[in-house]
């Protein structure tokens, strides 16, 4: 069953009690109905409250979802630009901007014509003389998906209906998996009268992309901010990219790669932060405050997985790693479904930090108040500390393992 085949039976179905307290409680606890921006700036750290004004912002419905190639996604482009000047960071884009443009080829893009969208790039200069001539790069996407094809959908009923399908056991919306959603979807039942106690129905047709990868986009800013603000810079300089159209195939990545505007064979490292937001234990079997999964840590550099791995052990708070879905041959493939592969195909390190796969992925309910604020800032406060570790190594991680040709396809 697809996607859009399951949204549009929604409205078939009689929705439990449970689900609907379920997201009644989550709309109480995280401040659902309210955008709650704290006034003023961010500050320097890496906090939780900076991250909730800044991904408020960023999956805005005033971003139209962020698709790229269109307004929203240029808004978003704008924004990430205007907060990298605020912050002191050196253009790193076209023609002494903060902006590479890309122009795509195929119907694809913006789901029409062809189009232009923008990579978002700059740099931090490292301190040390012959040290800031390499680079370790930080990344994120800034786009998501758009408007929802099909129309509006019910925002509360849809959440209720996710929320009980992860109570199920149902597995992720990707894969082989459909027949065994469709087995659960016959079985569901919700009543969401208690929501309706509380509010009426909210027709929704942005996917604003709070998780995927907003999380991701807002924590790059918080880390650029945060090593910016360093009295003393890391050695090598840090180059932080946040790209377009990945959810078109990685063509940002892939194109920053291909007309890189530094040296490609200076880039020692490259730490991709994809949906970092949740992986709770309602989101993912297993999950919870210290989850987190790793991917593709030790696939070109081994050295690189075992200073991740040291990072975290020193931490006061390490998290539990999960490298499950790094595995050869996992069904997921989530070594070539995000930005970093574009990376490793030129033999670069990398490693993909993320907290998982959703029900809400691509769906309206990727919204920000379902974000969990304090993990969001523990796993940006991570990232920035291996970002440190990385860029002050004497050499840069030692390439261990064989690499492969660039333009073949990506197998995990």
């Amino acid at each position: 069953m697809t996607r859009e085949t399951l949204l549009s039976a929604l409205p078939a179905f009689r929705y439990s009690t449970l689900a609907a307290a379920s997201i009644a409680g989550m709309a109480c606890a995280t401040g659902a109905l309210d955008t709650a921006a704290r006034p003023g700036g961010t500050s320097a750290a890496i906090t939780a409250e900076d991250m909730r004004l800044r991904l408020y912002i960023f999956a805005d419905d005033s971003m139209m979802g962020r698709e790229a190639g269109t307004p929203g996604s240029a808004k978003a482009a704008a924004y990430l630009g205007a907060e990298a000047a605020r912050l002191g960071l050196e253009p790193a884009g076209d023609s002494g901007t903060y902006f590479q443009e890309i122009r795509a080829t195929s119907s694809r893009f913006s789901g029409g014509p062809p189009g232009a969208s923008s990579n978002v790039i700059a740099i931090l200069r490292g301190s040390d003389p012959v040290l800031r001539n390499e680079y370790v790069a930080v990344g994120a996407h800034k786009d998501h998906i758009g408007f929802r094809r099909g129309g509006p959908v019910d925002h509360d009923s849809l959440k209720a209906f996710n929320t009980e399908l992860t109570r199920l056991g149902a597995p992720h919306w990707d894969g082989s998996a459909a027949a065994r959603r469709d087995s659960l979807r016959r079985v569901i039942g919700i009543n969401i009268d208690s929501l309706r106690a509380l509010r009426a129905a909210r027709p929704d047709s942005i996917s604003n992309g709070a998780d995927d990868d907003g999380s991701g986009s807002v924590s790059v800013l918080e880390i650029a901010e945060a090593l910016s603000s360093m009295p003393v810079k890391p050695r090598r300089s840090i180059i932080f990219v946040w790209h377009t159209a990945e959810e078109k195939g990685l063509l940002g990545a892939k194109h920053f790669t291909e007309n890189p505007t530094v040296p490609r064979e200076q880039i020692v490292a490259q730490l991709n932060l994809d949906m970092v937001g949740r992986g709770g234990a309602a989101d993912i079997a297993g999950g919870g405050p210290d989850y987190l999964q790793l991917v593709g840590s030790r696939r070109l550099s081994t050295q690189l997985g075992n200073l991740v791995e040291q990072v975290n052990a020193a931490s006061s708070t390490p998290f539990r790693f999960d490298y499950q879905f790094d595995a050869d041959g996992h069904p997921e493939r989530i070594y070539c479904r995000s930005d970093h592969y574009m990376y490793a195909r030129y033999g670069i390190p990398v490693t993909f930090f993320t907290t998982g796969l959703h029900p809400d992925y691509h769906q309206v309910t990727d919204e920000p108040q379902y974000i969990d604020y304090p993990k969001l800032a523990r796993v940006a406060n991570f990232v920035r500390d291996v970002t440190v570790r990385v860029a002050n190594l004497e050499t840069r991680p030692v390439v261990d393992k064989p690499v492969g040709d660039p333009t073949a396809r990506c197998v995990q």
